[in-house]
């Protein structure tokens, strides 16, 4: 189970292979204008401040403008929306942080639209939604604004621009981390030293359960055009299948293998979402606070139950190997 979690671990929907999955971050945006107001458009953001999602009405028609005013999206009014991958608004929105137009690459290269999408709803990197840098806005703090922007489309041929404001949100609370890190510690202990309960057993399941749960909360969450990963939930349901097989195995040798399988699991998933502790704003519509215990619970139990898991199997090798000496 390791070994496919770990082949499938940058897996995405084929729509999304160029996304940029969204991430924690300290920076909420919103639209908080439509001007000239129009009801049969509905601009969001998701992911924070990540992707920009517009769900158009049946019957209308869309063009949204790029970074140089060239036509990026269009939206038909039988709900089809094509995206100009000719555009330096394509090449340059595979990520958040966008970078350079590739060498060569031709700005007026002729419109090559690709449908992206058949039910009038697609969300994209924009980079005129979030701030842009690794480093803090200069000269603000949380709770300011750091960034106001304008996009501009037509909704069936009148022009409308869409405001856009982006918030320094304050840090979270580090409580939940240190409660899930306690937690996933105690109960992975307890697996390896009480040996004739099944109870801690059930209490790693449990973990592991729940993660899966968050896990895919989180894919959920997001639409296919932003890049949802299944090994968000992939991971830990190896996890879960691994420890809720140990209650009802006897086999010391095959409940430490499981043990190893579901430690490392737990492990890598908590690991990939470590940058959650430190940012205010998860892409998740789970609450918070209990994405941070559960990822920190399993960062935690994870690299005990792995540990007492391999320690149990190299006592399986060695322990008929010495057997096999002393018979000698």
């Amino acid at each position: 189970m390791s070994m496919i979690t770990a082949l499938v671990i940058f897996m995405a929907p084929p729509a999304a292979a160029l996304a940029d999955a969204p991430g924690p971050t300290d920076y909420r945006s919103s639209v908080i204008a439509i001007d000239p107001p129009t009801d049969t458009i509905h601009p969001s953001v998701i992911g924070g401040d990540s992707f920009l999602l517009l769900q158009v009405d049946a019957g209308t028609t869309v063009v949204v403008y790029g970074y140089q005013g060239e036509q990026y999206l269009r939206y038909e009014g039988d709900g089809t929306v094509f995206e100009n991958q000719s555009s330096p608004t394509f090449a340059l929105s595979g990520s958040r942080y966008g970078g350079s137009l590739p060498a060569g690459f031709d700005e007026h290269a002729p419109e090559d639209w690709h449908s992206v999408a058949s039910d009038g709803r697609y969300a994209w990197h924009d980079h005129r939604i979030h701030w842009m840098a690794n480093v803090r806005p200069p000269g603000k703090r949380p709770g300011d604004v750091v960034l106001r922007s304008q996009l501009r489309m037509t909704v069936d041929q009148i022009d409308v621009k869409v405001t856009v404001e982006s918030i320094w949100n304050p840090a979270a609370s580090r409580l939940p981390v240190w409660f899930g890190a306690a937690g996933g510690f105690a109960v992975a202990l307890l697996v390896g030293l009480v040996r004739r309960s099944r109870w801690p057993e059930a209490g790693l399941a449990l973990i592991a359960g729940v993660a899966t749960i968050v896990g895919w909360w989180q894919y959920a969450s997001l639409p296919t055009s932003t890049g949802p990963k299944v090994v968000w939930f992939l991971m830990p349901l190896a996890a879960t299948l691994a420890t809720t097989a140990m209650v009802f195995i006897r086999s010391m040798l095959t409940k430490a293998a499981l043990l190893t399988i579901a430690g490392v699991n737990l492990f890598l998933w908590g690991w990939l979402r470590r940058d959650g502790f430190t940012h205010a704003l998860l892409p998740n519509d789970a609450p918070g606070w209990f994405d941070r215990a559960v990822s920190a619970a399993a960062i935690a139990s994870g690299p005990v139950a792995a540990a007492f898991g391999l320690a149990a199997l190299a006592l399986a090798v060695v322990a008929p190997a010495r057997g096999a000496t002393s018979a000698t």
